[in-house]
């Protein structure tokens, strides 16, 4: 059997293939090692330089986001204090109504970041306002109102507003009255606009963008519209609550991204880094610098890995494949080189394959060369010759003895004389077998006789039943010998069984043709036999001697007198008694031929 190639074995490989892996080995290997060992850390040192760049964009982001808070929060506290204001929160009649209104309305014309302002009284009441349906509105239960009422500057996350249903931004500050003390509270809506407005700058490809988170983990912009407003990682349940209930996003439930690993590194920031994670939204690496502002927030710019490795990669592919076209060319002058050479050995390689095979005809390996190689190859065909001739002994006397014994012989196990063993014997005959052939030619008993004796022995074989010799119309089969087996009894009996269903198809076949139908008896009996060599050194025969081979015998022909098929000794009875596919019916007591003292005969078939 050929043995098979296995990539990870390089004893199985053919030689062409070892003599160019040795090529490959001491040629590209080096090379191949120091280019990829190059790629490597160019790769790295790129990946760093691309973190320290993303680092520092997600910087400037965070500080032009602290400066646009620092305007806004500067220009409220500036109205909060505007002479126009402090007189309408102590006097709101309509000419001071008006004149705020007026400057409200100036101002918010003139910076279109700004998209509301608001004048409340310390009742929380919209006096003043720069879109009108704000006007007498009670916004007392707002956060902004609430803390700078109480005399503190306020500036929210980003947040979507009740009314307009827009992101923004809110700034609050107190207002004094001349005497100093909080009498109303100025409100400013930045527009979301002018904070994406600034992260949207730093997108230089569809690849690359900034996004915006706040210290409780919540994507507060991102370019992606699917992922706005949702959690890094899962919230706290009591956290998610308070964003629900404050309705800060008009959301009634907050879902999770699962990007733990970004979570945990721009949540807590305090200094800008950068992080390196997998997406499961672009199913890619990525990596993100990020920087914390000086407000609630934390800037992070992302990109895939792949964008500024893919020139080196492609590099790198480059490089693999001139090293897999040199390699490409050394395979081939390594496997013509080998074909040249090995030729002789292929055609000894195949001739042993069919010698092996037993195919003595194909078995013949062609001398190329007059070599060593042609030597061997006579020699071997040589050899051929002689195992074909010893087969041929040897497939001879396997039909002149069973192959059991046969193999028994040749390996010496069975010498002149013989050895006690319990068997098991089966004996069949053909009933009225001479009044059978005396109606037939010589040569029409032959053939008739091939017939049922080769069917009858098939139905052995699958048994282990040891056919021991053919007497006529007669088979006597041994269970036990020349290999011992257990369970020999009900071998022999389930080989009876087989046997009487192959008499019947014969007998189908039989009556198809006209001829008329077979009966046979089948006798079986277990005991101590002498198995081994009868005769002399010059001319033997392997067989068994003993009671048991005349008992099975007798029960054979007792068939015919009691009408059953098959007929065991008590030896045999106790080995299927408690076979359920056997069916035993005892038929008492009979004195058999040549014996002295009756025995318990018993009748077997298959249970129904």
């Amino acid at each position: 059997m050929k043995t098979p190639t296995r990539a990870f074995h390089p004893t199985t490989w053919p030689i062409a293939a070892k003599l160019a892996a040795l090529l490959l080995l001491f040629s590209l290997l080096p090379m191949l090692v120091a280019s990829s060992y190059t790629l490597k850390g160019s790769l790295a040192s790129l990946e760093a330089t691309e973190h320290r760049n993303l680092q520092q964009l997600a910087a400037s982001l965070a500080g032009r986001l602290d400066q646009l808070i620092l305007d806004s929060q500067h220009f409220l506290v500036y109205m909060a204090v505007h002479e126009a204001v402090t007189k309408l929160i102590v006097d709101p009649n309509p000419a001071n109504r008006l004149a705020v209104e007026t400057e409200l309305g100036k101002i918010a014309n003139s910076n279109s970041d700004i998209e509301l302002l608001m004048v409340l009284d310390d009742k929380g009441n919209v006096l003043v306002a720069s879109h009108p349906q704000f006007l007498g509105r009670d916004f007392h239960f707002r956060d902004y109102f609430k803390q700078a009422i109480g005399g503190s500057l306020y500036i929210s996350d980003i947040e979507v507003g009740a009314v307009t249903r827009q992101p923004g931004v809110f700034f609050s500050a107190p207002i004094p009255n001349p005497e100093g003390r909080t009498a109303g509270v100025a409100v400013l809506k930045l527009r979301g606009e002018a904070v994406t407005g600034i992260l949207q700058s730093a997108r230089s490809s569809s690849s690359r963008y900034a996004f915006l988170t706040n210290r409780e983990g919540m994507l507060v912009y991102h370019p992606d519209d699917k992922l706005l407003y949702r959690s890094l990682t899962k919230l706290p349940p009591p956290v998610e609550q308070r964003i629900v209930k404050e309705r800060q996003f008009m959301l009634d439930r907050i879902e999770s991204l699962n990007l733990t690993d970004l979570a945990r590194a721009m949540v807590p920031a305090s200094q800008p880094g950068s992080v390196a994670y997998f997406s499961p939204y672009s199913g890619q690496p990525e990596i993100a610098g990020y920087a914390p502002a000086r407000h609630r927030w934390v800037v992070g710019v992302n990109e895939p890995q792949s964008v500024f490795a893919a020139p080196l990669n492609r590099l790198s592919w480059h490089v693999v494949l001139g090293v897999l076209g040199i390699g490409a060319l050394c395979i081939l002058a390594a496997f013509g080189l080998s074909r040249l050479l090995m030729r002789p050995v292929h055609s000894l390689a195949h001739a042993a394959e069919a010698m092996r095979a037993g195919d003595y005809e194909q078995a013949k390996a062609l001398p190329y060369w007059q070599d060593e190689m042609g030597s061997l190859a006579n020699t071997f065909n040589d050899m051929v010759r002689s195992v074909q001739e010893r087969e041929r002994e040897r497939d001879i006397f396997g039909r002149v003895v069973s192959p059991e014994v046969r193999e028994k012989l040749l390996s010496g196990e069975v010498k002149l004389g013989g050895e006690s063993l319990k068997v098991t014997v089966l004996f069949s005959d053909i009933r009225d077998f001479s009044t059978l052939s005396e109606q037939m030619t010589p040569e029409q008993v032959v053939s008739f006789l091939n017939e049922y004796l080769s069917e009858m022995a098939e139905a052995v074989k699958p048994w282990g039943g040891y056919i021991n010799n053919f007497i006529g119309d007669a088979i006597v089969v041994i269970f036990g010998a020349p290999i011992a087996a257990p369970g020999r009894e009900w071998a022999a009996v389930a080989a009876a069984f087989d046997m009487r269903d192959r008499l019947g198809k014969l007998n189908d076949l039989r009556e198809m043709r006209g001829e008329i139908r077979l009966e046979s008896g089948i006798g079986i009996s277990t005991g101590e036999v002498i198995a081994g060599q009868v005769g002399s050194m010059d001319r033997f025969l392997y067989t068994v001697i003993g009671d048991a081979v005349n008992v099975a015998a007798r029960l054979e022909a007792l068939t015919k007198e009691l009408r059953r098929d098959i007929l065991i000794n008590p030896s045999t009875f106790e080995g299927i008694r408690y076979r359920p596919e056997a069916q035993v019916e005892g038929m008492g007591q009979h004195k058999l031929k040549g014996r002295r003292e009756a025995i318990e005969v018993y009748s077997v078939s298959r249970a129904s």
